[in-house]
C-alpha cells in the first residue's frame, strides 16, 4: 500500500488546472489593455468630451495594469507551488528506493559513509545502562525521515513494537 501511494504520480491537476486559467485571464487582460490603448490613441482631440473620454479609458487602463499584476503574481506563485509539489514528490521517491536498495547500499558504504546514514535516518537511540539478561541492549528508536509526518518509534522492551508511520502526499 506505502508502495502504490509513494509510485502515483504527484496529482497536480488542481494545480494545472489554477494555471491554465490565470494564463487564460492573463492573455484576456493583455487584449483589453491593448485595445484600451487603441482606443486613446484613437480619440479625436477636437471632440468636446475629449478629456472627459481620455480620463476614463486611462483609469481603465491603470486598472487594467493592476489586474495584469495581480495576476501575474498569481501565476509565479502557483508555478512555485508547484515546483515544491513535484520536488517533495521527487524527495520521497529518492527516500523510497534507498530504503529498498538499503542493503546493497549499506554494504558497500564506508564506516564514515554508514555513520552519516544512520545519524540521518535516526533522531534518537534509548540504549539501556547494561544489557538485559535476554542479551538486548537497546531499549528503543527513534527515526527521522522527510516522508513521515511524525517520527517512528520502534519500542524494544517487552517484545512490545509500536510503529507510528503516517506518508504524507501533497496533492
Amino acid at each position: 500500500m506505502m508502495q502504490e501511494k509513494i509510485n502515483r504520480k504527484v496529482d497536480t491537476d488542481t494545480i494545472d488546472t489554477e494555471l491554465a486559467a490565470y494564463e487564460k485571464q492573463l492573455r484576456q487582460y493583455y487584449a483589453v489593455k491593448l485595445k484600451l490603448a487603441e482606443e486613446i490613441d484613437s480619440l479625436d482631440p477636437d471632440d468636446r468630451h475629449y478629456m472627459k473620454r481620455k480620463a476614463d479609458l486611462d483609469d481603465r487602463l491603470y486598472r487594467m495594469y493592476d489586474k495584469i499584476e495581480d495576476v501575474e503574481a498569481k501565476l509565479i506563485e502557483t508555478r512555485a507551488k508547484k515546483q515544491a509539489v513535484e520536488a517533495e514528490k521527487l524527495t520521497g521517491d529518492n527516500i523510497y528506493k534507498v530504503l529498498i536498495y538499503f542493503e546493497k547500499l549499506y554494504a558497500v558504504m564506508n564506516e564514515v559513509e554508514r555513520r552519516q546514514l544512520m545519524e540521518a535516518l535516526i533522531s534518537e537511540m534509548q540504549i539501556y545502562e547494561d544489557r538485559q539478561p535476554n542479551g538486548q541492549w537497546l531499549k528503543s528508536i527513534k527515526f527521522r525521515l522527510p516522508i513521515i509526518e511524525e517520527d517512528m518509534d520502534l519500542c524494544l522492551e517487552d517484545d512490545k513494537h509500536v510503529k507510528t508511520v503516517r506518508l504524507l502526499i501533497k496533492n
